[in-house]
Order: C-alpha cells, then sequence, then structure tokens
C-alpha cells in the first residue's frame, strides 16, 4: 500500500515537472517567434515612439488691441490648428526642397513668416488653404512678422510678432475672428502653415492690433 502511494506520487511530480517545461518552452518559442518577425522590441507596437523621438509642433497665437491713446483696449490667446497643408509644407522643405509634389512654394519665400487677420466666421478642420470668406467678409489685411528662433532650451521655439501692427483706418469697425500664418505676403496667396478661429475681437478705426504667433517644436 505504501508503495503504491509512493509510485503515484513520483508520477505526479513528473507530469508536474513536464507541465512546467512545456510553458517555458511555449513562452520561449512565443519571444523567438515575434522576434523573428518584428525588428521592434519584444510586445511593443510598430507605430509607438520611442521616448527619446520626438515629432510635434504645437502653436500659440496672442492677440493685443489698443486704442488711439497707446493703452491695450483688449487681450486674447489660443492654441491654433496646425493645418494639413501647413504638415505638407513643413515635411517637403525639410526632405526635398528642391520638389513641389506636397507643396507649392513661390521662388523667394523666406517661410512662414507673414500674418493675416479676417473677419469671416465657419468651423474649421484643418483642410483649410486660406482664411475664410463668407459674402462681403473674409481676409482683411496679411503683413510681414518679425521672426526670433529661440534654441535655449530643450524645446525650439519661433515667435513671428507683427512687424507693424494691424491698423484700421478704413473702416468704422469690425470684428476680428480668424487669423492664418502664410508664406506670401499677397492676401489670399500662398500657403498656410496654422490657423486660428473664434476670436471675437472687436476693433474700430483707430484701434491697432499686434498678434504673436509661437510655434514650439517639442
Amino acid at each position: 500500500m505504501h508503495k503504491s502511494r509512493a509510485k503515484i506520487t513520483q508520477l505526479m511530480k513528473r507530469t508536474i515537472t513536464i507541465g512546467l517545461l512545456g510553458a517555458v518552452l511555449a513562452v520561449a518559442v512565443g519571444f523567438i517567434s515575434t522576434n523573428a518577425i518584428s525588428a521592434t522590441p519584444f510586445l511593443m507596437a510598430e507605430n509607438e515612439f520611442s521616448p527619446n523621438e520626438s515629432a510635434y509642433m504645437i502653436g500659440h497665437v496672442e492677440y493685443t488691441v489698443r486704442g488711439a491713446d497707446g493703452q491695450v483696449k483688449q487681450y486674447a490667446q489660443g492654441d491654433n490648428l496646425i493645418v494639413e497643408k501647413g504638415k505638407d509644407c513643413a515635411a517637403q522643405i525639410i526632405f526635398d526642397n528642391s520638389s513641389s509634389t506636397a507643396c507649392t512654394i513661390t521662388s523667394g519665400t523666406t517661410g512662414f513668416n507673414f500674418i493675416a487677420i479676417g473677419n469671416a466666421t465657419g468651423a474649421i478642420d484643418g483642410t483649410e488653404t486660406q482664411l475664410d470668406s463668407l459674402g462681403a467678409d473674409g481676409e482683411i489685411d496679411r503683413t510681414s512678422g518679425t521672426v526670433t528662433i529661440d534654441t535655449s532650451g530643450s524645446n525650439t521655439i519661433a515667435t513671428i510678432t507683427t512687424a507693424t501692427p494691424f491698423a484700421f483706418t478704413s473702416i468704422s469697425s469690425t470684428t476680428v475672428e480668424q487669423s492664418g500664418l502664410f508664406d506670401d505676403g499677397t492676401p489670399v496667396n500662398g500657403n498656410m502653415f496654422a490657423m486660428r478661429d473664434d476670436l471675437g475681437i472687436l476693433v474700430t478705426s483707430a484701434d491697432t492690433l499686434t498678434v504673436t504667433w509661437k510655434i514650439t517644436l517639442l
């Protein structure tokens, strides 16, 4: 009776050992198979970014309205939307500036350093190539910007500020609803990199408007 129990105990131990070996082999085979299919680390998705990689651009815009006395009447700020054409142009300029497949760049263009404002309203989704136009409303004006690039920190920040503030002497009043960052100084021309809408900035003929656009590369 004791001998039977001993045999059963030994048989169970062998079964458990075989089972454990099988599980270890299955994991090992899975590990080898996974790494044979993909060069990415084990169980890491192919499209996952490494912590050391960076591929982000974010934009922020500030608006300052001053009256005839030079005092600040209104201040607004908010994040922009980098549009699809802006991404296309950026990729082309960086990787193949001899081509015009993704973005047609006017000869002599010095970069996205022109700021436009408009008084039309409309929902934006990133497919826009110009500011919206609605009836008599649309792009009001476009002016060149002064560019500074700050490389002192871990992020690079490009700041574009209107070289001369927008003036509204030819109109009694209007509401600035949109702004855009372009590579051409002629209204309704060129490529748009980014835009901001839904501003609601009321200006009169005696006011000036300064726009400061910041693009941060993370």
